[in-house]
């Protein structure tokens, strides 16, 4: 346990009470502190100024300002700085002002000003922290120090001096010469300190930049040559300045405008410098550079510079303008070569390159802009419609030689991207119901002769119509390749069944076509020989059998043989038409007939047996030897067999005298076409005049175009609603011929 003790009484007696009493006076100061301490102040601030040692310690200094503060001397020391910077500044602005690099020694001035305002204030900073922060409308001593400086320059006029000698500078840096950076930046953050950047140098700088490219671009558009190009295709540089010279040129200024404004002029003046800059150089000019120079750029494909000259003008909100151009540029271009006189064969090879440049400058130039893009459809669509049904007819054209050669070499994705490229010229076109006359007849000779390249690509192409166009649009053309596929089912079908006599030499293949999905042909009259045709009556029983109720029809002209045959060189396989192979076989038994026996045999009409015989007697290979010896066969003519024949291939093809598409096969297409159409308006006025009842003609023909998809003219449309005005279907107005009813 602990036990407390409590202290006992001191020693040596009762201990005695300290007693304070009162001051008799308050102390004061002396006299002359006041006085004393302002004056070493004074000269401290001065010593500071003049970059000179202090007699005092800075920490002595700083004791002295803070009693003076104590003492309610504040004011008093304020005032004193006040006079100080005030005299300092004024003295040694004024002999700036006087000298001859005055930039370069505001430069030294400010610089070390600010240094000393730095040193003054800690000295002072009791000063600082207390009366200033606390006293109404004074400012602080870092304020106050700037203060002197900006009034001195305002009073003085000074600071309109600085202005013109900093943008002179400035415009010697723009004509190739060095400049002192760092002394710029410097004086470009003086009159930010002072407060007079924004209200003096920023818009006396923007002025001069303006007035400056104003002049530059006055005389660089003035000289401007025609374009210049390389061989690679780049433009050229030299003296004479041609539009992408320019507009490298302008890139390159605004480069060296961003790079100032970074470097020795404030951030927040990019924006408005770069818009000064494009706005001499660029907006004010669009219009000539588009018009001098556009077209030319574009031929030359010079994608890079379309690229500057899309960034140059759209922060000047000049796209419109190049939009005008482009549009201009597609539909003059396109229409040159839809005029040209070799268009009949060139033209879809050339409007798909055409194209294709054209969606290369739109994806890498323009960025994908959809204005432009926009553009670009419409000028297409324009142009290529000039023409009305002859660009279909070219686009099924070029699609049939593709499919039998132009996709023997190119690998898959070749091939699918030439197939998107076609689809996407095909989108363009207003004629897309002739467009699948002529393709759906196109397509049946390649099934037909087996000389499609892939069975694929055709699929694939057809997907691709399909996806444009809807599946009413391919259903013939998807049901052309079924019976393709059905055919070769058959055949297999017929192989494992029994076979009969007469075919056992023979490879009997036979296509079941649908009617209603192949184009109409005409039957020819043959006689077929003996084998083949008991291999004919074969097949017909068999699929009779599968297919109960249906009847064939059987369309000599089409079909294809091979047929082996023994020459004194050796045998040949002879590749050709079924017509020329019933021709050929005939000389198995005679080796000499007159055209007479060969007619009397075949059955066949003067044009079809005299086109065959001419392909076998007078072709690139004549199996057959005609006497007399001609280009043309006649009736009184004599063939022999040609058991001489000689050729290094094995098998050889041998081609039918090609009967060209004539004008009157095309006019029968394009007639069949045009009555299509007329029905189809027809239909679609008599429906517009069945909901609306009463319609004027200028409606009437707005809304029919809305339900149309081909060209059709107003005498078309007139003599159409004459034809239903005269089969009751409407009426006129009897007040207003230009108004009709509809008659329920």
């Amino acid at each position: 346990m602990w036990a407390s003790k409590r202290p006992g009484p001191p020693a040596g007696g009762p201990q005695k009470k300290l007693v304070i009493q009162g001051l008799k006076a308050l102390p004061t100061l002396p006299s002359s502190y006041k006085d004393d301490t302002l004056s070493r102040l004074r000269n401290a601030v001065n010593a500071i100024l003049g970059n000179q040692p202090t007699t005092q310690g800075l920490e002595e200094l700083y004791r002295d300002c803070e009693a003076m503060c104590l003492h309610k001397f504040a004011s008093s020391i304020y005032e004193m700085l006040q006079q100080e910077f005030e005299a300092y500044a004024h003295k040694q602005l004024s002999q700036i002002d006087k000298a001859q690099q005055v930039l370069e020694q505001t430069q030294q001035f400010w610089e070390s000003y600010t240094r000393q305002l730095h040193m003054i204030r800690s000295v002072f900073m009791y000063l600082d922290r207390t009366y200033a922060l606390q006293t109404t409308n004074v400012a602080s001593l870092w304020a106050m120090g700037l203060s002197v400086v900006r009034q001195y320059l305002i009073n003085s006029n000074m600071r309109i001096r600085l202005v013109r000698l900093f943008i002179d500078r400035v415009q010697n840096e723009r004509d190739g010469q060095l400049v002192d950076e760092p002394m710029l930046a410097s004086i470009a953050h003086m009159f930010i300190d002072l407060g007079l950047y924004t209200q003096t140098l920023l818009p006396n700088f923007i002025d001069a930049t303006r007035d400056y490219y104003r002049r530059e671009s006055l005389r660089l558009i003035s000289s401007l040559v025609p374009l210049q190009t390389s061989t690679d295709g780049s433009a050229q540089s030299s003296r004479m300045m041609d539009v992408p010279g320019y507009l490298a040129h302008v890139q390159r200024r605004l480069d060296e405008e961003t790079h100032r404004a970074t470097q020795y002029l404030d951030p927040s003046i990019k924006t408005s410098l770069l818009s000064t800059a494009l706005s001499e150089l660029i907006e004010k000019h669009a219009e000539k550079l588009l018009g001098s120079s556009f077209d030319s750029m574009v031929d030359a494909n010079l994608v890079p510079d379309l690229g500057r000259l899309y960034k140059l003008l759209a922060p000047v909100d000049k796209l419109n303008a190049l939009r005008k151009s482009w549009s201009a540029y597609i539909k003059t271009t396109g229409q040159r070569k839809m005029q040209m006189p070799d268009a009949e064969t060139a033209l879809v090879s050339g409007l798909l390159e055409f194209r294709s440049k054209l969606d290369n400058i739109f994806e890498t130039a323009f960025q994908n802009d959809s204005k432009l893009h926009s553009a670009l459809r419409e000028a297409f669509e324009a142009f290529i419609n000039t023409r009305r049904n002859k660009p279909a007819q070219l686009i099924a054209r070029f699609v049939d030689q593709y499919m039998r050669v132009g996709s023997k070499t190119d690998d898959e994705q070749q091939v699918d991207d030439c197939l998107n490229r076609i689809v996407a010229l095909f989108r363009f076109i207003q004629s897309k119901d002739l467009f699948e006359a002529y393709y759906r007849r196109d397509l049946s000779k390649r099934l037909l002769s087996t000389k499609t390249v892939s069975r694929d690509a055709e699929s694939a192409f057809l997907h691709k119509l399909k996806a444009e166009c809807g599946s009413g649009y391919t259903s013939q053309l998807e049901g052309m390749l079924r019976d393709m596929e059905v055919s070769e089912e058959l055949t297999a079908a017929l192989s494992q069944a029994t076979v009969g006599p007469d075919m056992s030499d023979i490879g009997f293949h036979a296509n079941i076509l649908t009617t209603s999905f192949w184009p109409t042909y005409e039957p020819i009259q043959l006689t077929l020989p003996r084998q083949l045709e008991a291999a004919q009556e074969q097949f017909a029983r068999f699929y009779v059998e599968r297919h109960r109720g249906r009847n064939l029809q059987w369309q000599y002209n089409l079909g294809t043989c091979l047929i082996k045959v023994e020459f004194d060189d050796g045998p040949k396989e002879l590749q050709m038409n079924q017509v020329q192979g019933t021709v050929l076989l005939l000389f198995a038994e005679s080796d000499e007939l007159t055209y007479t026996q060969v007619q009397q045999n075949t059955g066949l009409e003067d044009s079809e047996l005299q086109r065959t015989l001419q392909s076998l007697a007078c072709g690139k290979y004549r199996v057959l030897v005609k006497e007399p010896k001609s280009r043309d066969v006649s009736t009184t003519d004599k063939f022999v067999f040609n058991s001489g024949f000689k050729c290094p291939q094995a098998r050889i093809k041998i081609s039918q005298i090609v009967v060209k598409e004539t004008e009157k096969e095309s006019k029968d297409i394009e007639q069949h076409i045009h009555l299509d159409r007329m029905y189809r308006v027809d239909a679609a006025l008599v429906r517009i005049m069945k909901a609306r009842k009463t319609l004027d003609h200028d409606r009437l023909f707005s809304e029919l175009s809305n339900q149309i998809d081909f060209n059709i003219t107003m005498a078309e449309i007139k003599e159409r609603i004459e034809t239903l005005i005269e089969r009751d279907y409407i009426r006129r107005d009897d007040s207003d011929q230009s108004t009709y009813h509809y008659i329920a």
